[in-house]
């Protein structure tokens, strides 16, 4: 029998082989009851095809995992697995329109992005897919976009299919295309986008993210992606999107469409404790190096002024400009 993601990954944080954020916790508690009082409202084979996409096309292109194929950590799987699997019974579309993943610096944020992009851009079924990576400024925009291009340039599969052109990666069989977006949200009117991954959330005004999420009015099922640390800019979307999160997390706002993942320590004291850092590492010991945040929290013991960059990019704890 094939093995159920979000299960797994519920039932190994029910039996503590898992830390997490309890807001984590909730979210998987909650989608597991959900799969088996109501089987029909979740497919394993459309939870398991963009797995599998990225698990046999995808490939890392930075530091030691540099060539080898993305293998998907359980959370990942558990993850991409929720966000494709549940759907309408009624027309197998997707349920989750908008999700809201919250995880420290250094969790595979991008590489995680890239793959999601690339099988949004030729395995969904979206005839003319708009795949667009957004960011504040086209530079940032452009670090997901170029893991997109490497992990089609290693893939002879990939690269037999999609094109490089000026401006984007075009797959000719079902005319989609892929591309990174700035801020220059007063030209972006004329978008029609299928999926938008959006990069670093915290440093997004509130305009662009609104035209991004307008442009996708006309799709059956479009999906919204927000990717992001925490960070100081209380001027940008975040902090509004961010709470809406916590509040469906937390079970307060009852909204079947939207999917929150929140990696961050549930009180700012457990900063200095090892066994609470990997709630908001969920790649802690993966692609994130345990020694290393542990020189950094060392640091911050003696050196305050290197607390609140720790707490905001390494725990996911708010802070503003001033204290940061």
């Amino acid at each position: 029998m094939k093995t159920n993601p979000v299960l797994e990954y519920a039932a190994a944080i029910e039996s503590g082989e898992i830390v997490t954020s309890r807001r984590v916790a909730a979210v998987y508690k909650r989608l597991a009851a959900e799969i088996h009082d109501y089987p029909e409202r979740f497919s394993l084979s459309k939870a398991l095809k963009p797995i599998r996409f990225i698990e046999t096309f995808c490939k890392h292109s930075k530091g030691a995992l540099g060539g080898q194929p993305f293998k998907l950590a359980l959370w990942q799987r558990a993850f991409i697995g929720a966000l494709f699997g549940f759907i309408d019974p009624d027309t197998g579309y997707r349920r989750y329109r908008e999700s809201l993943c919250l995880m420290a610096r250094k969790n595979g944020k991008s590489t995680l992005a890239a793959a999601i992009c690339l099988y949004m851009l030729m395995a969904d079924g979206e005839a003319g897919a708009e795949v667009y990576c957004a960011a504040t400024k086209r530079d940032q925009a452009k670090l997901v976009f170029n893991e997109c291009h490497n992990m089609v340039k290693q893939s002879t599969a990939l690269s037999a299919h999609v094109r490089k052109r000026k401006t984007d990666l075009y797959f000719p069989p079902t005319l989609s295309t892929l591309q990174p977006l700035g801020a220059n949200y007063d030209t972006l009117d004329g978008l029609n986008g299928s999926c938008i991954v959006v990069d670093e959330l915290h440093a997004v005004r509130r305009e662009l993210y609104e035209v991004l999420k307008q442009s996708q009015s006309a799709r059956t099922q479009p999906l919204l992606l927000c990717i992001t640390t925490a960070g100081t800019n209380r001027e940008s979307v975040y902090d509004s999107v961010y709470e809406y999160a916590c509040k469906v997390a937390d079970g307060i706002v009852d909204d079947p469409t939207y999917f929150p993942v929140l990696y961050e320590l549930d009180a700012r004291s457990e900063w200095d404790d090892p066994k609470a850092w990997c709630k908001a590492n969920p790649s802690l010991g993966i692609s994130k190096s345990v020694d290393d945040l542990r020189v950094k929290v060392e640091r911050a013991k003696v050196d305050p002024e290197s607390l609140s960059g720790l707490l905001c990019k390494d725990f996911d704890v708010r802070e503003t400009r001033s204290t940061a």
